[in-house]
C-alpha cells in the first residue's frame, strides 16, 4: 500500500503548513483585507485612543494573514500593512512644521513611514517562512521574535525613528514590571508573542498543538509578568526627599516663532520661575529652546539668569541655542548658583538630533532639494560631561531612544531631565506618547525622571512608572515634587543590545531545527 498521502500529509502540519495555505483569489483579497485591517487596528493601541489591549489582537490578525500568504506575497501585504500602520501613526508630523513646506508637507508623514515599513515586511517575510518551514509549535516563537527585531532595528542608530515602538504603548499596560526586566523591546516581544500564538491557532483551530502552544505562551507570559511584578525593585523605592520644579509656560509655536516670542518667554518664565521662591528646591528646569536667542552673545541675560537661580538656591536648567560661530546647537545652559553665581555653569549640548528637521543628513547636494531651507542647521553636539550633580539631561527626541538613556546609566545617575518643546504637536497624539517614552525610560532604568514640556505634558514620573504629577497640554503651570534615588532592575544592568540579540537569534533557531529534523520517507510500503 502507499502511504504517501498520509505521510506527506503529516509532514506538512509538522512543518505548520495547513490545507488551508495558500488559497485562492478570494482568500488572497480577504487575508489583503484582513492584514491591513489589523494594522490599522493596532494604530488604536497608541494614543489618543490607548486601547493598549488591542495589540494583541490586531497582531493576531497580522500573523494570520501573513502566514497565509507566500514569502513574497508575505512581504509586499507586511509592507503595505507597515504603510498603514505608519501613515495613521505620523500623522502628526506635519502638524506645525507642515504649514512651512507647503505641497511637499506629505513626504513629512510618507517618508519616515516608507522606510519604517520595511520592518513590517522582514516580520511578515519570517512568517510565511516559518508557517512553511518550522515545527507548528515554534511558529509565533519566530513571528514574535522578528516583530521585535524589527522594531528594535529601525529604533537606533542616528537615523532611526523610534516611535510606535509597542513597548510605548504597552508600558501602560498590565505587563509594565516586565519593562524594568527586558526592556520596551522586550514588552514588544511578549505581546507579540501573545498576537503571534493566537492567529497561528486562528489557522487551524482544530489543531491540538497549536492550541496548546497558544495556551503555554499565553500562560508564560502571564507568569513571567507575575513573577517580574513581585521581585521588582521599584515596588519598594525609597521615600523621595529632593525638591525639584518643572516650569511650563504654554507658550503655543505661532507665538513662539514670532517677533515678540521671545519678550513673552522671558517675562513668563522668570515670572513663574521667581514665584518659586520659598520652595526649597535643588533644581528647576525650563524646557527645550524656550528662549529663542542665542545664548552665547548674550552675556546679560546669562547674567539674569543666573541670579534668579541665585535667589532660588537652585540649579537652573533653561533651554535656548548656542552658536560658537562653527555650529548652532541645541543646548540646556546649567546655571548653578554654588559653583557660580553671576554666569552659567555648563551646557548640555543635544547629542541626537531629529534628522530633516534639525538637521539634513546625507551629501551636501540635498540642500539644493525644494524646501529644503526650512531644515534646521543644528550639528549634534559632545558632551565632556553629561551627568551633572546627579541628573542626566534627554533633550526631547533623545528620550526616545533606549539605547541613549542605558548608556547615562554608566554615570549613575538618580534623576533624568526631560525638556522638550511639543508645542509642534499641539493636541495630537504626539505629546502622548512622547510622555509614554518618559515612563518606559523611568521604568527601564529605575530612575526619577522630570519632564518639563513647552505646552506640556510636564511632570514628574517615579521608578515604577507612576507620575507623582502629571500636567495638561496647552496650560500655563508649575510643577514642584520630590524626587528620590534609585530602584533598578536587571535591564538597567544589561541594556538593550543583548535582546536584539536574542531576538535575531530566536528567529534563526526554529529554522535551524527544521534544517536538523530527519526528512520523512515517502517511498511505498
Amino acid at each position: 500500500m502507499d502511504h504517501s498521502p498520509t505521510i506527506a500529509a503529516d509532514a506538512g502540519r509538522t512543518h505548520g503548513v495547513s490545507a488551508r495555505l495558500p488559497g485562492s483569489r478570494t482568500t488572497t483579497v480577504r487575508d489583503a483585507l484582513l492584514a491591513l485591517g489589523s494594522a490599522a487596528a493596532l494604530h488604536f493601541a497608541f494614543p489618543l485612543t490607548s486601547f493598549w489591549w488591542l495589540a494583541p489582537f490586531a497582531l493576531a490578525g497580522l500573523t494570520a494573514a501573513w502566514c497565509r500568504f507566500t514569502p513574497r506575497r508575505a512581504a509586499l501585504a507586511g509592507y503595505a500593512s507597515g504603510l498603514v500602520f505608519f501613515v495613521l501613526g505620523f500623522s502628526w508630523f506635519g502638524e506645525t512644521a507642515g504649514a512651512l513646506v507647503g505641497w511637499a508637507a506629505p513626504v513629512l508623514d510618507l517618508g519616515p513611514a516608507a522606510a519604517e515599513s520595511l520592518a513590517f515586511a522582514f516580520a511578515a517575510w519570517i512568517a510565511s517562512q516559518a508557517a512553511r518551514r518550522c515545527d507548528v509549535r515554534l511558529v509565533p516563537l519566530a513571528v514574535a521574535a522578528a516583530f521585535a527585531l524589527g522594531e528594535q532595528l529601525r529604533s537606533v542608530t542616528a537615523l532611526g525613528v523610534p516611535l510606535e515602538q509597542l513597548g510605548l504603548t504597552m508600558i501602560d499596560s498590565p505587563l509594565r514590571p516586565l519593562a524594568a526586566f527586558a526592556g520596551g523591546f522586550g514588552l514588544t516581544f511578549a505581546t507579540a508573542l501573545l498576537g503571534a500564538s493566537l492567529g497561528w491557532w486562528l489557522l487551524d483551530r482544530k489543531d491540538m498543538r497549536r492550541a496548546q502552544t497558544a495556551l503555554a505562551l499565553w500562560l508564560a507570559v502571564a507568569l513571567c509578568t507575575a513573577l517580574a511584578w513581585f521581585a521588582w525593585p521599584a515596588r519598594h523605592y525609597a521615600t523621595p526627599t529632593r525638591r525639584v520644579a518643572a516650569v511650563q509656560g504654554g507658550i503655543a509655536q505661532s507665538v513662539k516663532r514670532s517677533d515678540a516670542g521671545l519678550a513673552l518667554a522671558l517675562k513668563r518664565y522668570t515670572t513663574m520661575t521667581t514665584a518659586l521662591r520659598g520652595q526649597h528646591l535643588s533644581l528647576v528646569l525650563w524646557p527645550e529652546t524656550v528662549i529663542t536667542t542665542d545664548l552665547l552673545r548674550e552675556p546679560v541675560l546669562r547674567a539674569r539668569f543666573a541670579r534668579l537661580a541665585d535667589s532660588l538656591g537652585a540649579t537652573l536648567y533653561a533651554g535656548g541655542f548656542w552658536d560658537d560661530g562653527v555650529r548652532l546647537e541645541n543646548t540646556l545652559v546649567i546655571y548653578d548658583p554654588r559653583v557660580n553665581p553671576s554666569d552659567l555653569t555648563a551646557l548640555y549640548v543635544k547629542e541626537q538630533l531629529v534628522p530633516f528637521a534639525e538637521y539634513l543628513p546625507g551629501p551636501a547636494w540635498l540642500a539644493r532639494l525644494p524646501y529644503a531651507d526650512q531644515i534646521g542647521r543644528f550639528r549634534p553636539g559632545t558632551n565632556a560631561q553629561e551627568s551633572y550633580n546627579g541628573a542626566t539631561a534627554l533633550i526631547c527626541w533623545e528620550s526616545l531612544f533606549g539605547d541613549i538613556a542605558h548608556a547615562r546609566l554608566r554615570d549613575d545617575p538618580s534623576l533624568f531631565l526631560i525638556a522638550t518643546d511639543d508645542a509642534w504637536f499641539g493636541t495630537t497624539e504626539g505629546p502622548y506618547e512622547h510622555a509614554e517614552a518618559a515612563t518606559l525610560r523611568a521604568v527601564e532604568t529605575g530612575r526619577w525622571v522630570l519632564r518639563a514640556g513647552a505646552t506640556g505634558i510636564s511632570g514628574i514620573v517615579a521608578p515604577d512608572g507612576t507620575w507623582t504629577h502629571r500636567t495638561a497640554l496647552n496650560v500655563m503651570t508649575t510643577v514642584i515634587g520630590e524626587v528620590g534615588t534609585p530602584a533598578p532592575g536587571p535591564f538597567a544592568r544589561i541594556g538593550p543590545a543583548p535582546f536584539g540579540f536574542a531576538f535575531a537569534l530566536l528567529v534563526v533557531l526554529p529554522f535551524a531545527l527544521a534544517l536538523l529534523r530527519p526528512r520523512p520517507s515517502t517511498g511505498s510500503g
